[in-house]
């Protein structure tokens, strides 16, 4: 029996200390959950990376598995790098854990189902494949039995559904009330300097019974003034009461290829110089929404506006209905969420400093 079970681990209390693990503890419990509920198996092993302290994370997680059928452990000596040896490190790591696997799997547990979740410092390199193992014989349950077990690396699929926290869905919110403000301010400047320039961008969101530009760029402004709390900022595409609506309006109609137009009466309407600030951020939807084709800098950038904006959206929009969706998986969300927030945190400072330089 190995003294150093689980229970040696240091209490976790600042929940920003697992920030920088692709998945919270909290989230990957959740997925364990419902993989164990799914599972045919009586055992099932779920490998995951973690990339700072293991000790906290394995007892913070194992804090929130808490009553359920599963064992958290941190993989040690056991290399787990050779595919006909696997289980074979496996059972090796389940004795070197007998105190804690006891503790946590015990036998009056209502389920036939048990989990065995094994802390890494790297992803499972080995095939996933379900094999024939014999289990220690002390092991709770089926100890001595010969059963059938898959280690199923969770580091990338862990899933959520699109309102988990991880998305930042109220920093997205934020940012695109920001980012309006700045577009705002930097059309209402060229409109009143040079009406004719914001020509073309007012021709392509207008909208029946609309009147002049000047007078939509007042009235969202009016309407901006009632927003208590910008984390929680949805437009209308439907209502077209704001500047991001209309924007997020008009590149849902366009089809990808045809941007350019659209892309280009932006860029006329800040009036951008040819050589646009290069540091601005270049979203990946940007990048694969893009039109066939080179385009100046200055229209890549409106374009890039547009296409992040209209995506932002749509994942706002997404996480208000999460219930209509699929979960996917957290690494995913997170790291779509941060590519958004990049590009329209710097979208709005390239608007800003472009003010600046021409003020």
């Amino acid at each position: 029996m190995n003294a150093t079970s689980q229970d040696n681990l240091t209490t976790v209390t600042n929940p920003s200390a697992f920030a920088d693990e692709l998945i919270a503890p909290t989230y990957l419990a959740a997925a364990i959950r419902g993989r164990l509920a799914a599972s045919a198996s009586e055992l099932s092993g779920f490998w995951f990376q973690v990339r700072g302290d293991r000790n906290n994370y394995a007892r913070e997680l194992q804090q929130q598995l808490a009553g359920d059928p599963v064992v958290v452990l941190v993989v040690r000596r056991a290399p787990f790098d050779n595919v006909n040896a696997v289980l074979d490190d496996f059972v090796v790591l389940l004795d070197e854990n007998q105190e804690a696997c006891e503790k946590h799997l015990t036998s009056d547990l209502a389920t036939d189902r048990h989990a065995v979740v094994l802390l890494a410092r790297n992803t499972l390199q080995i095939p996933q494949i379900s094999s024939p193992v014999i289990l220690p014989a002390w092991f709770p349950r089926l100890g001595g039995r010969t059963t059938s077990v898959i280690i199923e690396d969770l580091t990338w699929r862990a899933e959520s559904p699109l309102n988990t926290t991880e998305a930042a869905i109220g920093e997205l919110c934020q940012l695109l009330f920001d980012l309006e403000g700045a577009l705002l301010e930097r059309l209402h400047t060229v409109c009143t300097q040079t009406r004719a320039a914001t020509d073309s961008f007012w021709d392509q969101t207008r909208r029946d019974g609309d009147g002049a530009f000047a007078d939509f760029l007042e009235g969202v402004r009016h309407t901006r003034r009632d927003v208590r709390n910008p984390s929680s900022y949805r437009p209308s595409v439907r209502e077209g009461r704001s500047l991001i609506a209309r924007i997020w309006g008009k590149t849902q109609a366009t089809p990808p290829d045809s941007l350019g137009k659209p892309g280009k009466a932006l860029a006329q309407a800040l009036a951008l110089p040819e050589a646009v600030d290069a540091s601005w951020y270049r979203s990946i939807v940007a990048v694969l929404s893009r039109p066939a084709g080179p385009m100046p800098a200055e229209r890549a950038f409106a374009t890039n506006i547009m296409v992040t904006i209209t995506a932002a959206c749509q994942m706002i929009t997404a996480a208000a209905h999460a219930d209509a969706y699929p979960s996917y998986p957290v690494p995913l969300i997170r790291s779509m969420s941060f590519d958004l927030r990049q590009g329209l945190a710097g979208a709005r400072r390239t608007l800003i400093a472009l003010d600046h330089y021409t003020g």
